[in-house]
């Protein structure tokens, strides 16, 4: 018998608000245009096709290496390429790509289209949540170890 939790569809799970930017947008306009619509991730476009992803953690990687956020573009700092996940699948086949990738967020698809983004955090958290699931000491997100 199938845990009803895992088998929630991702579509449930994900934000659905995709901010985007262009490859050659500034490391300064991508960090504007996250704090303004307070999200902690973007993704980079070239043209019509969605290519990498910049998360908040990327910006402050790219801040301690010192690079100059007014010439550096967004294709040189982004995670490429897409991790893609299909919005129709569910938690638990979430939780495997994470692990398989190393990944913190998934680009959700549906018939190819860019329909939201999944946090490895809110997956984790919804199946701690749901009971279904015991975290290993390695895999658990910060906030819920104890101790």
């Amino acid at each position: 018998k199938e845990d009803s939790a895992m088998s929630l569809p991702i579509s449930h799970l994900m934000r659905s608000k995709v901010t985007y930017c262009e490859e050659n947008t500034t490391l300064r306009k991508v960090s504007e245009k996250i704090l303004e619509e307070k999200i902690g991730s973007i993704v980079v476009n070239r043209g019509e096709e969605s290519v990498g992803i910049i998360t908040t953690n990327d910006l402050l990687r790219a801040v301690l290496e010192g690079l100059d956020f007014d010439v550096v573009k967004a294709s040189e700092i982004m995670s490429q390429p897409l991790e893609t996940f299909d919005a129709g699948k569910n938690l638990d086949d979430a939780l495997k790509k994470f692990e398989e990738t190393g990944r913190t967020r998934l680009v959700i698809l549906k018939s190819g289209k860019v329909v939201g983004i999944l946090k490895k955090t809110i997956a984790e958290r919804f199946k701690g949540v749901s009971g279904a699931f015991k975290f290993s000491e390695k895999t658990r997100s910060l906030p819920y170890r104890r101790g």
